[in-house]
C-alpha cells in the first residue's frame, strides 16, 4: 500500500514552499505523482458595498488574483524543477471557495498537504483551511508547522490512539508512510490503560498484521490538555510526525471548550497527519 496521487495546496508564499518541501520529500519516497493547486479567489466586497464600487475596479482585482496565481504556478514549477521532479508533477488552477476546490480535486488523491497558517500574516480563510479539509475532503491531510521542519517526515512516527473512529481512519489512511518510517510510537493518554477504549493493543495488532513493528506508550495526561500532552509527548521521544483522528466531538464544541484537534492545530511543532 502506497501513496500515489498527493495534492499540495501552493500559492507562492513561504507557507507554501514549506508544505511544497515536504510533499516533494514524500512524492519521492512514495514514488508518487505530486499535484500543485493555487485558487483564485473571488473578490473580496462586502455586499452594502457592492453596488458602490466601479466596474473596473473589480476587474483589478480579478485580475490580480489571476496573476498571483500564474505567480504562483511559476514559482511551484521552478521549484519541482530544482527536485528534478517535473515529469511526476502538474499544476492545477482552480477559482472560488479554497476550501471546496481543494476538497474536490483532493478526493482524487491519497493525501492532502498544506502549510500550517502563520499567526496574524494570513487570512481567516487561510486559518481555517487545515480544519475545513480535515472535515470536508474526506482524505487524510498533512498540516506542516509554520516553524517549519529539521527531520525527514515519518522516521519516528507519534500515533495518538484511543476507541474511536476517527482514530481508526488515521491509523488506516497513514500506513503507507507508517511503512517506510524506522520507529513507531502508539501513544495512549487516559486514566486506566487497561480501559478497551484507551488501550493501543487494537492498534499495535493492526501494525503488527500489516508487517509494522511499535512501541506502546501510556501516559495518565493528569492536568493537562490532551493535546498539550501529545505534543510534550512527541518532543520527549523525539517524533517528526504525529499521527491523529481529529474532531471526535463537534467543531463547535472544540473551539468554544478546547479539545485535542483544536490545541495540535493551533500549537504543532512538527507535521501532523490528521483524518476524520
Amino acid at each position: 500500500m502506497t501513496v500515489k496521487r498527493i495534492l499540495v495546496h501552493y500559492d507562492g508564499t513561504k507557507r507554501a514552499e514549506r508544505a511544497l518541501s515536504s510533499a516533494l520529500e514524500l512524492a519521492e519516497a512514495q514514488d508518487a505523482h505530486l499535484i500543485g493547486c493555487a485558487v483564485e479567489a473571488e473578490p473580496r466586497i462586502p455586499t452594502y458595498a457592492a453596488a458602490q464600487i466601479p466596474a473596473d475596479v473589480i476587474a483589478t482585482m480579478v485580475e490580480e488574483q489571476r496573476q498571483y496565481v500564474e505567480a504562483a504556478k511559476a514559482s511551484f514549477d521552478k521549484l519541482v524543477a530544482a527536485s528534478a521532479w517535473t515529469d511526476r508533477s502538474e499544476f492545477v488552477k482552480a477559482k472560488g471557495d479554497t476550501t471546496r476546490a481543494l476538497s474536490r480535486i483532493g478526493r482524487g488523491c491519497d493525501l492532502i498537504v498544506l502549510g500550517q497558517s502563520e499567526p496574524d500574516n494570513d487570512f481567516v480563510e487561510i486559518e481555517d483551511l487545515p480544519d475545513n479539509l480535515v472535515l470536508e475532503s474526506g482524505r487524510p491531510v498533512l498540516i506542516i508547522p509554520y516553524i517549519g521542519k529539521t527531520q525527514r517526515i515519518g522516521g519516528h512516527v507519534l500515533l495518538c490512539w484511543t476507541d474511536t473512529r476517527e482514530a481508526a481512519r488515521a491509523l488506516s489512511d497513514a500506513l503507507p508512510l507508517l511503512n517506510k518510517a524506522s520507529k513507531v510510537t502508539v501513544l495512549s493518554v487516559g486514566e486506566r490503560p487497561s480501559d478497551p477504549a484507551i488501550s493501543a493493543d487494537d492498534a499495535a495488532r493492526f501494525l503488527a498484521a500489516h508487517g509494522i513493528s511499535a512501541d506502546l506508550r501510556h501516559t495518565p495526561g493528569k492536568g493537562l490538555d490532551v493535546g498539550t500532552v501529545v505534543l510534550n509527548e512527541a518532543s520527549d521521544i523525539g517524533a517528526d510526525m504525529i499521527v491523529m483522528g481529529a474532531y471526535g466531538h463537534s467543531r463547535l464544541r472544540e473551539t468554544i471548550l478546547g479539545g485535542v484537534t483544536h490545541t495540535i492545530l493551533k500549537e504543532m511543532t512538527v507535521p501532523v497527519l490528521m483524518s476524520h
